[in-house]
């Protein structure tokens, strides 16, 4: 059932308070809600929907999805629109405006967002988890969709074919997220049968036939000579290269680091591991302290929060 868009839009800087959202930004995509508002009303269109959202982003921005050298203006106006359209759906907030819209076609396209939010409430999956389910279930989809083929036509083979593609990263992960979407859609009597024996498990392989890959001193040294750090590219790479090596961090974790998480005084860096939510602390190595000394003042931009890397 369709909704009226002011009464939706009402809901929806409600939902932005909930969400801590600040009071600027409150303002800023609710400056964007009442432009689009009234453009609905130039048009008579008395009831929201995706198409009519979409509609609007692409006459004001000309897109979308994220866009190479989007003005600001038309940057904020297409974020505020994403996340009007996220909420009139009953979906997560994403992240980031991304680069490619994510469209599913099959059946998997009414029950996705459900599925998610089970996923969330009754397993308490991490939001980067559920992210991870939603583009592999896209991917999933967008196969059979290419083949003109739906769940109904799912088999073994066809599994085998979309888990070997190019598509695919980690296959173990993959194939648990398939086969625990085809069990949902069973146990919810959605799909008369249960598709998730189609899904073959990996072969297990124990870890210690697998000879680990690092890279030697030499190779790391070589690596952070080769950085120009005349640049602030530079120097904000070369810092993150040297986190890295220095203390094992993930991706994730370099790109949350706080300037509270450095205490100067006791030379430390101490933080909680994002993947793993397990508490850790550094010594804070001179280099490492020079590194980000330098970047600081030489290549950060200055009109931005606590995160360090930028």
């Amino acid at each position: 059932m369709l909704k009226k868009i002011k009464k939706v839009i009402d809901e929806f800087q409600l939902e932005l308070i909930d969400m801590g959202y600040s009071q600027e930004l409150r303002w800023t995509y609710g400056k964007v809600c009442r432009l689009f508002g009234e453009w609905a009303d130039d048009h008579a269109i008395d009831c929201v929907s995706e198409e009519t959202i979409r509609a609007y982003s692409l006459e004001k921005t000309g897109c979308w999805e994220a866009a190479i050298n989007l003005p600001d203006k038309d940057r904020i106006t297409l974020r505020a629109l994403r996340l009007l359209s996220n909420f009139l759906k009953g979906e997560p907030f994403e992240g980031r405006t991304p680069l490619k819209e994510h469209r599913f076609y099959t059946i998997l396209k009414d029950h996705v967002h459900p599925y998610l939010r089970w996923c969330e409430e009754e397993k308490g999956y991490r939001p980067s988890t559920i992210r991870d389910k939603f583009w592999i279930l896209c991917r999933y989809d967008n196969f059979l969709h290419d083949k003109m083929l739906d769940l109904k036509n799912v088999t073994i083979g066809l599994n085998e074919e979309f888990f070997a593609s190019d598509a695919c990263g980690n296959r173990t992960n993959y194939k648990s997220t398939v086969r625990e979407m085809l069990q949902y859609l069973f146990d919810f009597s959605i799909l008369v049968k249960d598709l998730s024996p189609y899904v073959l498990k990996e072969p297990k392989r124990s870890k210690h036939l697998e000879i680990p890959t690092t890279y030697t001193t030499e190779e790391i040294k070589f690596l952070l000579s080769a950085i120009d750090r005349s640049t602030p590219k530079g120097k904000r790479d070369y810092l993150i290269v040297l986190l890295a090596a220095e203390y094992g961090m993930r991706a994730s974790d370099i790109v949350r680091l706080s300037l509270k998480h450095i205490d100067w005084e006791r030379n430390t860096v101490s933080f909680s591991q994002y993947k793993t939510d397990v508490p850790v602390q550094y010594p804070l190595l001179s280099s490492v302290g020079n590194a980000i000394i330098d970047y600081l003042r030489h290549g950060r931009p200055t009109e931005v929060n606590d995160v360090i890397i930028v």
